[in-house]
């Protein structure tokens, strides 16, 4: 008897799965996305380890353009796979924490005329945090280039 009730939870999930909204990036994609994020406590020690390629309110027009301003800044790799050419640009986003509270998002956000604007969101169930906790954030962006 469990199964079958288990199993019926299971189909009636489906049909919801992407009503969030929540994009799966995938390497191909005009813009991949990878992003890491690490916490650790005032000690050095990891509290919480969070990655993912899926995301909700992605901003394709800004990514561009964010990517584009990037990578006039550094000298990110361009690699070839299967004859496509892809640069990759890593960038980190790092916050210290002076007070406790809970962190139910990862996001990357730019100013855009002056307004902060989201440009990815990685939704999760989030991870408490406490005065001296380090949130380091890597970004990974894999885009194909002629």
């Amino acid at each position: 008897m469990n199964r079958i009730i288990l199993f019926s939870f299971v189909l009636l999930l489906i049909p919801f799965s992407n009503s969030f909204g929540a994009t799966q990036t995938e390497l191909g994609d005009d813009i991949f996305i990878f992003v890491q994020s690490t916490i650790r406590n005032s000690d050095g020690v990891l509290v919480a380890y969070l990655e993912s390629s899926k995301f909700t309110d992605l901003n394709f027009s800004g990514l561009k353009t964010f990517l584009n301003f990037e990578a006039t800044r550094g000298n990110d790799p361009i690699i070839t796979i299967d004859g496509d050419n892809y640069q990759v640009i890593r960038r980190v986003q790092s916050q210290s924490f002076d007070s406790e509270g809970l962190v139910a998002s990862t996001i990357l956000s730019d100013s855009v005329d002056g307004k902060n604007t989201i440009l990815a969101r990685f939704a999760h169930d989030g991870y408490s945090v406490v005065s001296g906790d380090t949130l380091e954030s890597m970004w990974t962006f894999v885009r194909i280039i002629s």
